[in-house]
């Protein structure tokens, strides 16, 4: 049977296209499927979906990117703009969310998948991703050291699985610039030993569209390997080296403007964010001590998936390969040196604060250290590659040298405190090293099994970087599934109920209870809540002003008021709660675990008020006082919506309080290291709604009981709360047990129902009456008994072009957050469309730069048949 096996292989490998295919490409096809293989493992081990109930997106790619899918998926398919959505934030930039979120061209391959399975779409981009960057890199081992066996495979998968791939895979828009760099470095060689840059440059254009943030980085390493490329050429001379630099700079500024029509609209509205807020540091910093850094690159050292360590680990095998690497007199001392300054340069980036600053595109990045850890582990595999085509050259006192310097560093981070390891990490490390060890001198001594104990490390690296895959995968951790689908399926039901009744109309939908941030885009439901790296600092602030939840990057609708709910259009509230009334919300029905509300006093996306509404001053203090202004301001009048009362009863039996005046306490707990607990009880029997606003330092959460019910809030940057209008009342701060001391903010305001109905029956006598809506295009007529201002709940964007009765007219902004015009009495027609700042010229300068990359391409292929033509006499 097994000759019969054999012999039928053998006919299949030498005569079908197919089998010849497989054999001539099968190190590739082994770089491809080993990384599947592990992965799927790993997601075995989880219980991902089909083996299970759980899915693989945790931290922002759950609150964050599958929403920005769900989006382009939607859009996609509806035929809709690209360049701008309503669905989150009250309006955003969708081009520059597209720009860093989800450019990658392997993204199309979403639509393949049905609306239900778009989870299941965002992992196997993942798993292909990973499984491209190992193939890649195997093809890069192969055309630049001219070699093709198994050993190729070795560190295909090293790199495919390195520390940075499992810290940070969720992010899965970073993958490309994984997947690219062996391939943009492949063309960087080639052009300078040929001056052929066309590689070059269309992978580094393409690694730029994909994702410009890493690729600063990959741009950074860039301008350091060309040193190293053009000291590997036999030929050097200083004219060369100007002439070779001026291509590198050429294909180099030729990609960048490839990816204007991108860069250029992203730009403008990075200009505006959080992101440009961004001081050079000049203190001398460094992160961790040099025992600590090391550590990480030991096997089943857990990956840092949001905060910690740099993601270090490139294979243990490798380790010892780079300790030989400057043994190998076969490779020029000139290259040794620069190739091992700049390993050790890029380990020194990733704890030294002045050049961790500039590697992230001179921003520091907010959680995800060291981002750029993938080019130390690309640098670190090839020089790994070097050393072992030329292993058997090497002697056994450096073989043995490697190991001990390793075992020793082994034993000096296990004594030093400071190193946070598991001990199974030094065992299955010390373990490796020694199998590793033992490999080499046998490799060495016994040159005639040389496909054996080929063969015997490919299995020894097999079972590390699948253990240690599994295990950091595992680390990582994973959602349920079935209960976010449910959420969303309830959710979906009642917003289609909705549609039914609005026939096509705008309106705004919110959730007051969310399992992601970005939920209402997941939804596509018109909202307030918003996270995202481009969106716009002012209005980012002016949430936060208002009284909503706000951080760096991202607000919610926690903290929302009937007011707040009224001029942003809020006309319908899904919510956990069922109820009668939420605030001015009218229960409407029910789906599942959820409810929907109705707002009867939602206003359109533009009213007129006051003209004294360009003087609202939204910086005061408290939200209390900035929404009281802007009532004030927007109707004339000098009404207070909110009132101040004085808190009493703040009380704590697990900690000392200092009450400091103006709203402030400090406290100091007894027993510190332990949890303790500030509390406030209040009995409501006016009939008066309370609002509360808090800030909380050094507390895990709020817990609010009203009656029967307890709401806990871990926001504790601050936001309003509303207590309701009877009933016995509960607060409870409750301290982290990391600090011993801490501060707490707490105002309480009673709300004038009756300002907020004088308020509604004013500027809801002219409103914008909106006749057409895209997402990129508003019509709609107003009318103005008086000369005043047409307030808009649109953030202000220079992409936004506003004409009133044909005419151009120009846009202002209070502090940059909302936009609005004048208007003169009358009746008007307004008319509002948008493309984002910049992709006109970008467009030109991408279309341009394409043309240029099409006339080389023309160029050398004329050249190519022009040489291969023979004539004949």
């Amino acid at each position: 049977m097994s000759l019969k096996i054999r012999s039928y292989l053998q006919t299949f490998y030498s005569d079908t296209a197919a089998g010849r295919f497989i054999c001539r490409n099968r190190y590739y096809i082994m770089a491809f499927i080993l990384p599947l293989l592990i992965l799927t493992g790993a997601y075995i081990a989880l219980g991902v979906y089909p083996f299970g109930d759980r899915q693989v997106q945790i931290i922002d790619s759950y609150h964050q990117y599958a929403p920005f899918f769900s989006e382009f998926y939607r859009k996609i398919w509806g035929g809709e703009s690209l360049f701008y959505s309503f669905n989150g934030g009250l309006g955003m930039n969708f081009w520059a969310i597209v720009a860093y979120y989800l450019a990658s061209p392997l993204n199309v391959l979403l639509l393949l998948f049905p609306r239900d399975f778009l989870l299941e779409g965002f992992t196997f981009i993942l798993m292909l991703k990973i499984a491209l960057a190992s193939t890649t890199f195997a093809y890069y081992i192969r055309k630049r050291f001219g070699r093709y066996n198994i050993t190729i495979v070795y560190f295909a998968l090293f790199y495919a699985l390195c520390g940075w791939v499992l810290g940070y895979n969720w992010n899965i828009m970073w993958l490309d610039c994984l997947v690219l760099l062996p391939l943009i470095i492949l063309g960087l060689e080639r052009l300078v030993q040929t001056g052929n840059g066309l590689l070059y440059g269309i992978t580094l254009a393409l690694c730029i569209i994909s994702n410009y943030y890493i690729a600063i980085m990959v741009c950074i390493f860039l301008v350091l390997y060309f040193f190293v490329a053009f000291a590997q050429t036999r030929k050097k001379t200083v004219a060369l080296f100007f002439k070779r630099g001026f291509l590198f700079a050429g294909y180099s500024l030729l990609a960048g403007a490839s990816s204007a029509v991108l860069i250029l609209p992203t730009l403008s509205a990075l200009a505006v964010s959080n992101s440009a807020d961004s001081k050079f540091p000049t203190e001398i910093e460094f992160y961790h001590s040099f025992t600590e850094l090391l550590s990480q690159q030991f096997a089943f050292a857990k990956p840092t998936e949001l905060s910690g360590d740099p993601n270090l680990y490139f294979g243990v095998f490798t380790l010892l390969l780079v300790i030989l690497y400057i043994f190998c007199r076969g490779i020029p001392l000139g290259v040794r040196l620069l190739k091992v300054g700049l390993l050790a340069f890029l380990l020194f980036s990733t704890n030294f604060r002045i050049l961790d600053y500039i590697w992230h595109g001179f921003h520091f990045p907010n959680s995800l250290p060291a981002r750029f850890t993938f080019i130390y582990a690309f640098l670190a595999l090839t020089m790994a590659y070097e050393v072992i085509l030329r292993l058997r050259r090497l002697k056994f006192w450096q073989y043995f040298l490697s190991f001990v310097l390793l075992q020793a560093l082994v034993l000096w981070c296990w004594l030093d405190p400071d190193v946070d390891l598991e001990i199974y990490s030094y065992i299955i490390t010390e373990l490796l090293l020694l199998l590793y060890f033992i490999w080499m001198c046998l490799y060495k001594g016994c040159p005639g099994r040389r496909t054996f104990f080929r063969g015997a490390a490919m299995v020894l690296i097999v079972v590390e970087t699948a253990g240690n895959g599994i295990y950091g995968l595992c680390e990582n951790g994973s959602i349920d599934r079935t209960s976010y689908n449910q959420y969303l399926d309830s959710a979906r039901e009642l917003k289609n109920l909705v549609q039914e009744q609005e026939d096509g109309g705008f309106y705004r939908m919110e959730l007051d209870s969310f399992s992601a941030r970005n939920n209402n885009m997941y939804l596509a439901l018109p909202g307030v809540s918003l996270f995202a790296s481009t969106m716009g600092a002012s209005i980012n602030d002016l949430m936060g002003k208002v009284g909503y939840f706000e951080a760096t990057n991202k607000y919610s609708y926690v903290g929302a008021t009937s007011l707040t709910d009224s001029i942003f259009g809020i006309k319908y509230l899904l919510s956990t709660d069922k109820t009668d009334q939420i605030r001015t919300f009218n229960y409407m029905s029910t789906s599942g675990s959820q409810s929907i509300y109705k707002n009867p006093y939602a206003l359109s996306l533009g009213f007129m008020v006051d003209s004294n509404y360009a003087n609202w001053n939204y910086n005061l203090a408290l939200p209390d006082d900035v929404l009281n202004d802007f009532v004030q301001k927007t109707t004339g009048t000098d009404q207070f919506l909110f009132k101040d009362e004085e808190i009493n009863g703040l009380t704590s039996e697990t900690c000392q309080l200092s009450d400091l005046g103006n709203g402030q306490y400090s406290y100091t707990k007894e027993n510190a290291g332990d949890e303790g607990s500030v509390t406030l009880s209040m009995d409501i029997t006016d009939g008066q709604t309370r609002y509360i606003y808090y800030r909380a330092a050094n507390c895990d959460s709020l817990k609010v009981s009203r009656n029967d019910s307890v709401k806990t809030y871990s926001d504790t940057r601050g936001h309003l709360v509303e207590l309701g209008n009877d009933g016995h009342i509960e607060l409870e701060f409750v301290t982290d047990s990391d600090h011993s001391t801490g501060t707490i903010e707490l105002y309480m305001f009673t709300y004038d129902t009756q300002v907020f109905e004088n308020f509604y029956n004013e500027v809801s006598q002219n409103q914008w009456d909106i006749e057409e809506f895209s997402s990129t295009r508003i019509s709609g007529t107003i009318n103005a008994d008086e000369d005043g201002i047409m307030f808009t709940s649109i953030p202000y964007d220079s992409g936004w072009t506003v004409k009133v009765d044909g005419q151009k007219v120009e846009t202002q902004s209070i502090g940059g957050s909302l936009m609005y015009i004048y208007l003169s009495a009358g009746e008007h027609t307004v008319e509002m469309t948008y493309m984002p700042t910049g992709f006109i010229p970008g467009f030109i300068i991408t279309a341009g730069s394409c043309l240029i990359f099409a006339v080389i391409i023309a160029r050398k292929q004329k050249k190519k048949n022009q040489s291969n033509k023979v004539v004949t006499i």
